[in-house]
């Protein structure tokens, strides 16, 4: 029962953030989604937003879903915000999806199991993904850090450009707070 009620307020968490990030930004972008089913019976899905033909950058969320931003179209604060937004949104439909399956009764055990600890997971990563956030605040105005399924982290910071000792910073600052290996982490600065 202990598991179910956090797993409940986390949902209300992120969809709270969700809310306040709405009503604070305004109404979202336009997009529209393809959606895929992988073999656990987990969706995942590509978001395109409407920029005017500009082509979206593609990318991994935290649950290793596909996700894509405005390349060029939104700069800056906007950028980092809308692309949180479609991260959190990917994430809570991901969560949602993980609860259904550890509260039906169809699922087997091994199924319920593995959706915990997705969903531990997907947890551990947002908490990890905001202590990098906090960390990096002091040098750059804003960063994003994206977590891909094959254990690779990707931070974007908010700069111009980044000079490759700057680049080194980071990536040991990120590599030293997941504790994983600094090839394991690549930066790419978005403006």
């Amino acid at each position: 029962m202990v598991k179910r009620q956090t797993v409940w307020l986390s949902t209300m968490m992120v969809l709270s953030l969700m809310l306040i990030g709405y009503y604070t930004l305004g109404t979202p972008p336009q997009s529209n989604t393809k959606s895929t089913t992988t073999g656990a019976g987990i969706t995942t899905g590509v978001v395109g937003q409407s920029t005017g033909g500009t082509p979206a950058v593609p990318t991994t969320t935290n649950s290793g879903q596909a996700l894509s931003g405005t390349s060029d179209s939104a700069q800056g604060s906007d950028w980092y915000a809308l692309m949180s937004m479609d991260q959190q949104k990917h994430e809570s439909a991901l969560i949602t999806t993980l609860q259904n399956t550890m509260a039906s009764s169809r699922a087997s055990s091994a199924e319920v199991n593995r959706a915990y600890q997705e969903l531990t997971a997907i947890q551990t990563q947002t908490m990890e993904a905001n202590r990098v956030h906090d960390l990096l605040l002091g040098q750059y105005p804003d960063s994003l850090t994206i977590f891909n399924p094959s254990g690779s982290v990707q931070v974007y910071v908010e700069a111009k450009s980044l000079t490759p000792e700057a680049a080194v910073e980071v990536i040991n600052l990120v590599s030293q707070t997941l504790g994983i290996s600094s090839n394991q982490v690549t930066v790419a600065p978005h403006a």
